[in-house]
């Protein structure tokens, strides 16, 4: 954010909060996020130089080599919050295709509870793109349908509302910038899997440049 950092802060330091929260209570960490292709990450290295700043993180404390400026956004951002907020910790990336389906999302939610099934305690990271137009200065300009989507994906994300989740229009979604629709889709799908009931909080939630941000668990 350069010299604007300082209007991030609050957001910032709510996602690195909940990172830590979520290290401290699991034995290993897994991450779903969303991209062009699906595909498993495993220990990447990544910069930001493409966002413009050379800022280089790494999804496993021993990942070697030189920093992929093309690796997904969603993992360098797995990176960069494993770094500043559960550095011992390495952080497998699950991508979902951004125009996944059902069928599709519930495929990787399939993979996920595979690796929950396990001794261990597995905590589910996940990294969501929310509404890019709901100011006229946002990357996505101004969509006057936006604020009702964003304001579904926030209450169903503090209720754990799955099915609202489930309900999300792909089109729609795309056409507002909501590409992390089936991330979202994937986390209802491996909750309503687990047979277990979850509380859900909101540590953060607003819309700083138009662009709508959410952090909280669902433990």
């Amino acid at each position: 954010m350069g010299a604007a950092s300082d209007e991030v802060t609050e957001l910032r330091d709510a996602a690195l909060g909940v990172v830590r929260d979520l290290a401290d209570r699991s034995d290993v960490l897994l991450a779903v996020g969303v991209d062009t292709h699906a595909g498993l990450l495993r220990s990447v290295v990544g910069t930001y130089a493409g966002w413009g700043a050379d800022v280089v993180v790494r999804t496993a404390p021993d990942a070697d080599g030189p920093p992929d400026p093309a690796l997904p956004l969603a993992a360098s951002t797995v990176g960069w919050l494993r770094e500043r907020a559960a550095p011992e910790s390495a952080v497998d990336v699950m991508l979902v295709a951004v125009d996944a389906d059902a069928g599709q999302c519930a495929s990787v939610a399939r993979d996920i509870g595979d690796r929950l099934s396990g001794s261990d305690r597995v905590g589910l990271l996940v990294v969501a793109d929310g509404a890019t137009t709901l100011t006229a200065g946002a990357p996505g300009a101004f969509d006057d349908r936006a604020e009702g989507v964003q304001q579904r994906v926030d209450d169903a994300l503090a209720a754990v509302d799955s099915a609202a989740l489930r309900s999300l229009d792909p089109a729609l979604c795309a056409e507002l910038g909501v590409s992390g629709r089936a991330a979202w889709q994937v986390a209802a799908a491996v909750a309503d899997a687990s047979g277990r009931r979850f509380i859900g909080r909101t540590a953060y939630r607003a819309a700083p440049y138009g662009v709508g941000y959410t952090v909280g668990t669902w433990t």
